[in-house]
């Protein structure tokens, strides 16, 4: 079976990326990740603060604690995970990312620097 070239790229891609995640995953499960540099260096919470937790919550089947973790990204994440996916494919395939998914993204990206503020914010704060 002939693979094309465009998909090699993405299968090359898509396989790095999983191998880091499943890293990462791993040294997460056994070391309980990374700190966040944002909230070291300030003490507030950055808009990916518990990306980690979510994640390890999921893995676990915990969809309380991962949606406690980071509700704006447990809730959205479809979104930001088709954007990326249709981004590798098209650029695969020698193209730009059409008008359309760029707004979408910097649409997504504005509401997650928004929720990044609001998250620190005392009455969502005492919420959390």
């Amino acid at each position: 079976m002939r693979v094309n070239r465009p998909w090699r790229r993405v299968a090359a891609r898509a396989a790095l990326l999983l191998a880091a995640g499943a890293g990462y995953g791993l040294f997460a499960a056994r070391f309980g990740g990374l700190p966040c540099p944002f909230r070291l260096a300030t003490g507030l919470q950055c808009p990916g603060c518990g990306i980690t937790t979510l994640l390890l919550a999921v893995g676990r089947g915990d969809f309380g604690a991962a949606f406690a973790a980071n509700p704006f990204l447990f809730c959205t994440w479809p979104l930001p995970a088709a954007l990326v996916l249709w981004q590798g494919w098209q650029r695969a395939c020698g193209r730009r990312l059409g008008k359309r998914a760029e707004t979408a993204a910097l649409l997504y990206a504005a509401a997650l620097l928004l929720w990044g503020a609001a998250r620190n914010l005392p009455l969502l704060a005492a919420a959390a």
